[in-house]
Formats: C-alpha cells, sequence, structure tokens
C-alpha cells in the first residue's frame, strides 16, 4: 500500500462520532496505538501543534516501518525543528545518510536540543556521508565538512578524526590533518592512525617522526607493504 494510501486509511477505521475536534493534548495522551495515530493525524489547533500531532503520528508509523506514510504526514509541514528531527530520523532508519543528516542540520539550526539518541544519530549520518563523500565522489571538501559536523557534536568520534585528516591530507593540509592524527591516536587509534599521521609528517619532512610512525605500523601489521617499502628506502627496515 503506498504511502498516500496508508495514511488515507487512517481517517476511516474509526466512526464517524469518533472524529471530534481532538487537541494536542489528546494525540499526546497514553492510549492504544491505533487511536493516537488517528488522532494525531486529525487533531485540531494551532499549526505548530498540528505540526507535533503529525510528529507523533510519525514517530508511530516509523516505528511500524512504514517510511512512506510517516514522510506523507511531514513532509509537508513548514520547516522547523519538530519537522527536520523527524525527517532525519526517517532518513537514517532507512539508511539515507545524506538526507539524514541534511535535516539534522537544519534541525539544529532552528534550534534543536537533540536527546542522547538523536544526536548519536546525528553523529553517525555525518560521518557516513563523509565517507560517502570522500571514497565515492572524492569530494575531500565536502567530506571535511561533513566529518566536522560529526565532530561538533562528539569531539571524540575517534572515526571522523581519522576520515578528515585522511581528507585533508588529499588537498595537501598535512598540518591541520595532524592534529586530528595526534589526537585520534591519543584516544586509541589503531595502525591506521600511525600510517596516516606517518604520510604527513614525511611530506611535512619530520623522517625521524614518520619512520618511528612507519615502525608502529609493522608492530600491528608486520606484511603492511608501504610501511615496510618505506622504512626500506630509509635504509632502517628491521
Amino acid at each position: 500500500m503506498s504511502g498516500a494510501l496508508l495514511v488515507a486509511s487512517i481517517f476511516i477505521v474509526m466512526p464517524a462520532h469518533a472524529q471530534l475536534p481532538f487537541t494536542l493534548k489528546d494525540c499526546l495522551a497514553d492510549r492504544d496505538e491505533d487511536a493516537r495515530l488517528h488522532i494525531c493525524s486529525i487533531m485540531s489547533g494551532t499549526e505548530e501543534e498540528k505540526a507535533l500531532g503529525a510528529v507523533e503520528a510519525s514517530r508511530v508509523l516509523r516505528a511500524r516501518g512504514e517510511y512512506d506514510a510517516a514522510l506523507a504526514l511531514v513532509t509537508g509541514l513548514w520547516p522547523g525543528v519538530s519537522r527536520d528531527a523527524e525527517l532525519g530520523h526517517i532518513w537514517f532508519e532507512q539508511g539515507d545518510h545524506r538526507m539524514a543528516d541534511f535535516h539534522f542540520e537544519m534541525a539544529l539550526e532552528y534550534g534543536l536540543d537533540p536527546d542522547r539518541q538523536t544526536r548519536e544519530r546525528m553523529v553517525i549520518a555525518a560521518h557516513m556521508y563523509g565517507e560517502e563523500l570522500q571514497y565515492s565522489s572524492e569530494s575531500f571538501a565536502g567530506a571535511i565538512g561533513a566529518y566536522s559536523r560529526a565532530l561538533e557534536l562528539d569531539p571524540d568520534y575517534m572515526t571522523s578524526l581519522l576520515g578528515r585528516a585522511e581528507a585533508l591530507q588529499r588537498l595537501d593540509r598535512h598540518e591541520e590533518a595532524l592534529a586530528d592524527l595526534d589526537r585520534a591516536i591519543a584516544l586509541g587509534a589503531d595502525w591506521t592512525g600511525y600510517l596516516l599521521r606517518a604520510r604527513s609528517r614525511r611530506a611535512l619532512g619530520d623522517m625521524p617522526g614518520a619512520i618511528a610512525d612507519f615502525r608502529r605500523v609493522l608492530e600491528e601489521n608486520p606484511q603492511h607493504t608501504e610501511a615496510r617499502e618505506a622504512l626500506a628506502g630509509s635504509g632502517t627496515l628491521p
């Protein structure tokens, strides 16, 4: 069943006498899920209240996996905190990190103070969109922006530190990359962090530092070709 038909069906499952001018309080009351979905979809009130009702109905629908119906309810609302945060969740749960990141960012601009789950999803969505930009599109400046959004929400998100550092390296911004790599390594990054830092140190002319990092790579990954070749070329291969 299409999203539009699903939403339309909400309005015909209840008898006519039950379709009263419900309020936001009625919508949010603890009741049967189907009744709450119906009431939240048809309630009266201010535009803001009706938007909150539509978002509550959307939450019920996406909990059921009925994403087309959820989108049909909230897409037409005026942009704002509740609408864009809910759209972020809908797209996130469908695996579209680009759209999730866009709407989460819009919600933040409108003043959202995210709860723990929403913040975690915002971080993941921004990071995954950064990965897509860097590795699928080779849009390194865009990737840096996406990783930075993740890190604004969680400064210790190590995978975004590594991702942003690699994107910075692709733009020859090695000093900035080093700052991210030092932080990532302090947070416990594995040999990939040392490999990336070795590349930036070598690019900046710090050969002793680069050699030390390449050695650390081989300690964890003894057959790593790049590290072995770098140390062989410097005459320091153990």
